[in-house]
């Protein structure tokens, strides 16, 4: 249970890391630059994915065939989550580097994609082995929860362009 627990964290993980990192540390990110309600705005939104995450747990635990189901799927993928963790790492410490030596940030950000495309990609190959393992109220509460945080993005993405 505590090895399933670290994996889905550490998807999770990856599905918001990369892109707030590479702006720099949560605690500063944006300041001066992104109005301040977009700020919260990102705040809210790590924290509503948290929520259901933990909610998701408690109120609708998985069975231990679903346990059993999953962590064997995490453990096929575990060797492309490591590298994909190593990969968004080294993406955002050349968008760091490259923004401190004022040089090509493109190059940079284009590594940032390639690891958030990646990400998206295995998230989404796991997602595809993972959901038929789930019940009708599981999978309902995850859409539930997808919807939420998708409002949210993009209502941080519209406040920041105003």
């Amino acid at each position: 249970m505590k090895t399933l627990t670290l994996s889905l964290l550490a998807v999770f993980g990856l599905a918001t890391a990369i892109p707030a990192m590479a702006f720099g540390r949560s605690t500063d990110m944006g300041e001066g630059i992104i109005p301040d309600q977009t700020r919260s705005s990102i705040r809210e939104i790590v924290r509503t994915a948290a929520r259901h995450f933990l909610n998701f747990r408690k109120q609708t635990p998985l069975s231990e065939e679903q346990k059993a189901a999953i962590s064997k799927i995490l453990a096929e993928h575990r060797e492309e989550i490591r590298a994909q963790i190593n990969q968004g790492r080294a993406a955002r410490h050349a968008m760091e580097a490259a923004v401190k030596e004022n040089g090509s940030t493109k190059s940079a950000a284009e590594k940032i994609g390639d690891a958030a495309r990646d990400r998206a990609l295995l998230m989404a190959r796991i997602g595809v082995q993972v959901r038929p393992l789930l019940m009708t109220e599981q999978q309902e509460q995850l859409e539930a929860a997808r919807t939420e945080i998708e409002g949210l993005v993009d209502g941080a993405l519209a406040s920041a362009l105003r």
